[in-house]
């Protein structure tokens, strides 16, 4: 089954065929389509009223609250990784904080944190706790013509329908030689690709209603490059400067390792501020 009339942002940003998009799996109304050019993994304009709501439920749901330290150890883990690039991060900015874990992370780093989610619940829940929380989306943040030295972004983007324009967006944001962090879905986990909607990545009832796109690191790297970034890291490093810790050694190991058996199901990018070339036509 064809989608051929579908208009998919990567038709506009990287010319790919409005004819070579295809079915890739439905739950229901939940419908998933794959453009066989870049390899991205679209929610179907048929399925886009399908939304979510980020309230108290939502997060009570994830059991959020039961992870918090095992988050914010991976939160730190991250930033100590994206200062391996660029030691004196000061200012940073954080799409999706949710409930504050990459915010407690910064700020035991010394980092000056701003974090922004469209819960007002999340928001809230930040604030309550000390850090500086939003509900301010990012055209906002670039009119008050505010900068950072990273933007974070933890199993975000593929909240957005157009990740192209969220990614150019952040370029603007950087001060020059800032960084972009980002941690997604990855596509290719075996698990997914062979259950497809009986998988929580594509169900309704799993987090399939609240994402719009998925990505492989392929893909994930031509979308940065396009909208103005040069990749520094793809997946978790081997070797990381400064005090040693022995589960954070064994945790990049263990990524590491799922990566080369198609078994992890996220991917990780670090990338750099750089010249842009083309943000499409």
């Amino acid at each position: 089954m064809q989608f051929k009339s579908a208009i998919l942002p990567c038709q506009k940003y990287f010319g790919c065929h409005p004819g070579h998009n295809e079915l890739y799996t439905a739950d229901g109304e939940l419908v998933y389509m794959v453009c066989n050019d870049c390899g991205l993994i679209w929610r179907s304009p048929q399925s886009m009223h399908i939304k979510k709501d980020y309230g108290q439920p939502y997060f009570d749901s994830k059991k959020y609250s039961e992870k918090r330290r095992h988050k914010v150890n991976k939160s730190g883990w991250l930033l100590d990784i994206a200062r391996r690039f660029k030691p004196g991060i000061a200012e940073m900015l954080e799409i999706g904080c949710s409930l504050g874990y990459t915010l407690e992370a910064a700020a035991k780093r010394g980092i000056n944190a701003l974090g922004t989610d469209i819960s007002g619940y999340a928001v809230n829940y930040c604030r309550n706790l000390g850090f500086n929380a939003e509900n301010i989306t990012v055209e906002k943040i670039i009119e008050e013509q505010k900068s950072f030295d990273l933007v974070f972004m933890q199993h975000v983007l593929e909240h957005f329908p157009d990740p192209f324009e969220i990614l150019q967006k952040c370029h603007r944001l950087l001060n020059p030689g800032g960084l972009v962090l980002i941690m997604v879905p990855n596509s290719e986990y075996r698990n997914a690709r062979k259950k497809k909607a009986q998988h929580r990545f594509y169900s309704i009832d799993g987090v399939g209603a609240e994402h719009y796109v998925y990505f492989n690191y392929r893909n994930l790297r031509q979308m940065q490059e396009i909208s103005g970034f040069k990749v520094l890291q793809q997946n978790y490093p081997f070797f990381v400067k400064g005090k040693y810790n022995p589960v954070f050694f064994l945790n990049r190991i263990f990524r590491r390792s799922l990566s080369m058996v198609g078994s992890d199901q996220e991917i990780l990018v670090i990338a750099e501020k750089a010249k842009v070339t083309n943000q499409g036509t």
